[in-house]
């Protein structure tokens, strides 16, 4: 193979299409300064792939366009093509010629051509990489890089022995590798990460499992205890209520058979009452008939007897009287003994109607009082808790950076000692160059000036770079952290769609029918969702919405009543359970009232619920006919102010969910706290799908930002590297005044940058070593501070569940206790209203039995006077013996009258005493009747209790239940076995109910994840072991390539010096590793010691450089070889020793050489004149070699 033609159009000072052809051998190209003879290495280097302007003599790749001239305009591209003979497919590729083309515009676009077709950078430079050449490698040398060989740093140095020894090509798999193997690290991190994420979140979910099984368990069996209960209590009812009943009818048909019997009484009472007073009358009559008949007898004697058988009647009236009116005052006696008794029980009754009033208040307050400090507890314990597990973290976080702190410190104490020994070799480095300096003190001060600012700006990029890469690093790490954020954003937003998908929050029969209907599309169309699906309302108001709603949420909304019939009889079909339909056409709105739209002027009110809303329209009817007439307040205390304004207007709902009905019943208290509810289910999803996207955005902006970062940090390596590349062109620019000057002067320049890096070096490192101490010490101090924190947490952690749990019993103990006392005043009052009615009937028999006293009374004064009358008059008057007849005879009627009226009193008198035992029988059997009614109110009020109990909880009626039934319960001991499970319920704490399914999905994903972590693993390990073979190849191939070079160094440097030794050693001073350790030339020219190429004279290292090009094209010997006046610091001899050699090498290298040295052109086998006819525009011209040797034979030098 060897390289045929060059083609340049507009490329620099190229304007024309230029072509050189070349030929085997040494082709020389020849011109006077500044006539673009250097451009044609320009031109090859730049299709080769050379990306740096500053190489190519320009500020911007744009400059190598031919930017135009006075005369001539500037063109809007460039292009070169090198054309190279491939007959013996030295290329890999099957063409017998290769053209290979790089073309720019002067818009920034550029293009790649190989034999014409489009093709990339990495295309050519890997063919080029399989022969050996290489725009880093030793296929063109020019005098910069001759100077780069000789001041090059030992590492800086080794590139070019890479290219020669052809391991640039593996090096540049190497590094592939290391990036893919870099790559997998860090993804290997980042699964890592997620992996102890889902880690973190699988211990506590376990546990939240196993607690999540008990609770079930416990459900389970409260639901058996309380179903059974209820189905036993319920049977029950019936049997214990039913002797309840059968004593209340036997009590009211004995009362019935007691009214009558005293109804009948009374009557005969009155009969009784009625004969009596007749024989009074007749009495009445017939002493006045005696007392008229004894008129004419003797006064004396007629009118005494007469008067005393009137005294003896009114006597027997008036004994009569007395005994009806100890009757009456004894009966009223024994009333107000019952009264007396019946008010002494009605204000006992009273007075502990009060006591249990004033008792439920302050207990109502105490509960209040204990809840809110239940709820304050456990807002503080969740608090507790939070600020646990951050001390935890931040204990595992200062460990780890203990660990790292621990490790930077040794690797900084090691580097301060190579530091400081490499300081040592500096600083006597310099005082050895400072002692030769002074012997060309003149020539080192127009040096000095470029030399000391170059520590300023080498720091000034240096610190660039790192600041880019610190800004990297952050970058990278704002990456990871997005992604973690993303991928629990994606747990969360999993977790909520299952919830969704699996209708969590809905009773049993509710959400197996909406489960059916995902996969039945027969139900599926009848149904339209449940309310939360069709209702939506802000956040704020989600709670308050939901209790608005109340157990409606549970429904199912239907087209029409149809569908609703239909499912229904599907359930009863099924045995599906009970289910709440509401179909769009049977449902009403009730409107909301003037006292609703009124009370929205009032202060706390938000809203009316039904506007609060957001729903279809289609649905208005359902919504309005749940929310109409509720208003949403903000707290219970306006609520309760807008209630007393507007009495029984409107239904009132606070924000944290606290009712006040229409009729005034208030519904409030603690609410625990749930992951979610249905109202939130789908703005939780939103919120997530929300952040997931805000978080993927801000994920897109960090990649953006990374790969500007990278962009803006390889520019800044690439600026650092140009501006080590110019201070290598600035040094070898003064090699023509005084090489040895311009020697000394470099080598000073590098032993003071040496030191000063050392310096600042060494102080940087002994600041970061001071840092790294308090950092130290600060996490020491940190440590234990945490470890003191988290065990005072652990302590506090247990005292605060013992006194959680002690809360919640003394706030249980009080809601039973006010359930008792508002039993027992249920009991009391009923009591009361009994004892007013039997309090009432016996002061209406109080009041008439006294009021016939008082007329019996009356009539007994009256009698009395008359008797006092006729004693007066008996005394005056006597009867004769015929009206001592008629008087016997009337006498004997008044006999017979008054036994008559005797017997018919002491009828009476055995009616009244009847009587007593029928009233004090009546009010038995009414106390009877009433301890039966209560004790059956009693039953009916827990038996509804239980009913809405299994409602609530369970969702059950009593025939709905029966399939629960156990035939076997024991009831006796029911109360205690379900207080025993509400409290280990309620030990349990916060209760999540997927936790089971959520623990399985996780540990599945988890175990899925543990097999992708062991491919990746396997990955970097197959990785790792290809890069150590890899290395293991090309560290073998180096040696050997590098030690034939060496020894054809030392053979021709012989040669070419005419005696002498030199060898060429890798430096492993700054790298332990033989892949990337640098190579140190020390040679000895004929009468010096042996020494490194850096004391050399100018002249010599520039041969010795030479010599150094001439091994390696010995050892393997290149297809061409563009040399670029390197031999300018040459004197002649030497230069003719140059020429020759090259002559000789040229047998198997095609040698392209730039030059204006007559030994170098005399032996030349073609020469090429490049000048400038029109001024800025490069031509090329074919030089005959006689016309050459005649001005060569006449002094004369091509310049």
């Amino acid at each position: 193979m060897n390289f045929k033609e060059i083609q340049l159009v507009g490329f620099k000072s190229f304007a024309d299409k230029t072509n050189i052809k070349f030929d085997d051998g040494v082709t020389c190209i020849v011109g006077p300064n500044g006539c673009g003879k250097s451009n044609v290495a320009d031109a090859v280097r730049w299709v080769l792939g050379e990306q740096s302007a500053k190489t190519l003599r320009g500020s911007s790749m744009q400059d190598v366009i031919f930017g135009g001239t006075q005369t001539r305009r500037q063109l809007s591209f460039c292009e070169v093509t090198l054309v190279f003979d491939n007959a013996n497919r030295m290329f890999d590729i099957e063409y017998d010629e290769v053209a290979m083309t790089r073309r720019l515009y002067r818009s920034g676009e550029s293009e790649y051509l190989l034999n014409g077709q489009s093709c990339r950078l990495k295309d050519i430079v890997a063919l080029l990489h399989g022969v050996g050449i290489g725009k880093e490698g030793y296929s063109i040398i020019g005098q910069g890089k001759v100077e780069q060989i000789m001041n090059a740093k030992p590492e800086d140095r080794r590139a070019i022995f890479e290219e020669a020894t052809g391991v640039m090509k593996f090096k540049a798999q190497k590094g592939e590798i290391e990036r893919k193997l870099e790559n997998a690290k860090d993804n290997l991190t980042v699964f890592v990460q997620r992996m102890d994420e889902a880690e973190n979140q699988l211990r506590p979910l376990e546990k939240q499992a196993e607690t999540a099984k008990k609770f079930r368990a416990y459900s389970d069996q409260l639901k058996h205890e309380e179903v059974n209960a209820y189905l036993t209590r319920y049977d029950n009812f019936a049997f214990e209520t039913g002797k309840q009943r059968e004593k209340i009818e036997k009590a009211s048909a004995q009362l019935a058979s007691v009214e009558e019997r005293l109804t009948a009484l009374d009557t005969e009472e009155i009969a009784a009452r009625e004969a009596i007073f007749k024989a009074d009358e007749d009495l009445k009559s017939l002493n006045e008939k005696l007392r008229l008949f004894e008129v004419g007898m003797e006064h004396k004697t007629g009118e005494a007897k007469v008067l005393g058988e009137r005294i003896q009647s009114y006597n027997r009236q008036l004994r009569t009287a007395s005994d009806d009116v100890e009757y009456s005052l004894r009966r009223t006696a024994e009333i107000d003994r019952l009264e007396k008794a019946g008010a002494k029980r009605m204000k006992e009754n009273a007075e502990r109607a009060k006591e249990i009033e004033n008792d439920c208040v302050l207990l109502e307050k105490q509960l209040a009082e204990m809840t809110a400090r239940v709820t304050a507890f456990e807002r503080l314990s969740d608090e507790k808790r939070a600020s646990e597990l951050s001390s935890v973290e931040n204990l595992a976080d200062v460990r780890a950076n203990a660990g790292s702190l621990s490790a930077r410190r040794d690797a900084v104490d090691e580097r301060i000692t190579e530091v400081g020994a490499a300081l040592e070799k500096a600083q006597t480095r310099k005082k050895e160059y400072e002692r030769q300096i002074e012997e060309c003190s003149t020539q080192r001060k127009e040096a000095e000036k470029f030399l000391d600012e170059k520590p300023q700006r080498e720091a000034e990029l240096q610190e660039e770079i790192s600041s880019l890469q610190r800004s990297r690093l952050k970058l990278s790490q704002d990456v990871v952290d997005c992604n973690t954020s993303i991928l629990n954003l994606q747990n969360n937003l999993e977790m909520y769609v299952n919830l969704k998908n699996r209708f969590d929050g809905y009773r049993d029969s509710v959400r197996k029918l909406q489960l059916t209907a995902q996969r039945d599309p027969e139900i599926g169309k009848r149904i339209r969702g449940a309310i939360a699906d069709i209702v939506r309302t802000d956040k704020q108001y989600e709670v308050a919405v939901e209790t608005a709603i109340g157990g409606a949420m549970q429904n199912l909304v239907t087209a029409t009543q149809e569908d609703a019939r239909w499912l229904i009889e599907y359930l009863k079909r099924t045995g599906g359970g009970i289910v709440t339909f509401l179909p769009v056409d049977a449902m009403r709105p009730r409107g909301n009232s003037r006292e609703a739209q009124a009370a929205l002027k009032e202060e706390g009110a938000l809203g009316l619920a039904d506007e609060l809303v957001k729903y279809d329209s289609y649905y208005s009817n359902i919504v309005r006919y749940l929310l109409d007439n509720t208003l949403i307040c903000d707290t219970i205390g306006n609520a309760t102010r807008i209630a007393r304004k507007f009495p029984r207007a409107f239904k009132i709902v606070t924000l944290d969910g606290d009712t006040i009905a229409s009729s005034g019943a208030m519904t409030g208290g603690s609410r625990r706290r749930e992951s979610g509810n249905l109202l939130a289910g789908e703005r939780h999803i939103k919120e997530c799908e929300e952040n997931i996207e805000r978080k993927k955005s801000a994920m897109e902006k960090l990649k953006e930002a990374l790969e500007q970062c990278d962009v803006e940090l390889e520019a800044a390596q690439a600026a650092y590297e140009q501006f080590r590349q110019k201070v290598q062109e600035e040094a070898a620019s003064f090699a023509a005044l005084s090489q040895r000057a311009v020697t000394l002067e470099g080598l000073l320049a590098d032993a003071g940058r040496d030191i000063e890096e050392y310096e600042a070096l060494l102080e940087k490192l002994t600041r970061t070593a001071d840092d790294i101490k308090n950092e130290v010490l600060s996490t020491e101090e940190s440590e234990e501070l945490l470890k003191k924190i988290r065990s005072e947490a652990a302590a506090d952690a247990s005292a605060r569940q013992a006194e959680g749990d002690k809360l919640r019993k003394e706030r249980d103990a009080l809601q039973e206790k006010l359930s008792a006392l508002r039993v027992e005043g249920a009991s009391i009052t009923s009591a009361r209203e009994a004892d007013e009615e039997t309090m009432r009937r016996m002061r209406e028999e109080k009041a008439a039995l006294l009021q016939k006293v008082d007329e019996t009374r009356a009539n007994i004064a009256k009698t009395q006077e008359l008797i006092q009358q006729l004693k007066h008059e008996e005394e005056r008057a006597a009867l004769t013996d015929e009206e001592q007849a008629t008087v016997n005879k009337l006498r004997g009627r008044l006999t017979a009258i008054e036994e008559q009226k005797r017997v018919v009193s002491d009828n009476q008198n055995k009616l009244a005493e009847e009587k007593r035992g029928l009233l004090t029988r009546q009010m038995s059997l009414s106390e009877v009747k009433h301890e039966c009614e209560l004790e059956i109110s009693k039953a009916e009020a827990s038996l509804e209790n239980m009913k809405q109990r299994i409602d609530e909880a369970y969702g059950l009626t009593y025939e709905s239940a029966q399939e629960l039934r156990d035939e076997n319960f024991d009831i006796a001991q029911a109360s205690t076995r379900i207080s025993t499970l509400k409290r280990q319920i309620a030990s349990l704490g916060a209760i999540n109910q997927n936790a089971e399914e959520d623990y399985d999905n996780l540990l599945a994903r988890y175990t899925e994840m543990q097999t992708q972590k062991e491919d990746l693993d396997k990955g970097i390990t197959d990785l790792t072991t290809v890069l150590d073979e890899l290395r293991a190849q090309m560290q073998k191939k180096f040696d050997d390539g590098f030690n034939e070079i060496n020894e054809n160094f030392t053979h021709i440097f012989r040669e070419l010096f005419g005696g002498g030794k030199a060898e060429m050693q890798l430096d492993y001073t700054d790298c332990d590793d033989p892949l990337n350790a640098g190579i140190e030339i020390v040679v000895s020219p004929p009468g010096k010691k042996l020494s490194k190429i850096s004391l050399l004279s100018g002249g010599e290292r520039a041969f010795t450089a030479i010599a150094i090009l001439f091994a390696i094209l010995k050892s393997r010997p290149m297809p061409f070889c563009i040399l670029d006046e390197i031999e300018a610091a040459l004197d002649e001899a030497n230069v003719d020793r140059f020429a020759k050699y090259l002559k000789k090498f040229s047998k198997d290298t095609q040698f392209i050489v730039i030059t204006h040295r007559k030994p170098t052109m005399n032996q030349a086998d073609i020469l090429f004149g490049v000048t400038m006819e029109e001024k800025g525009v490069s031509k090329v011209v074919s030089v005959k070699l006689s016309e050459v040797e005649e001005k060569l034979g006449g002094d004369t030098v091509v310049a």
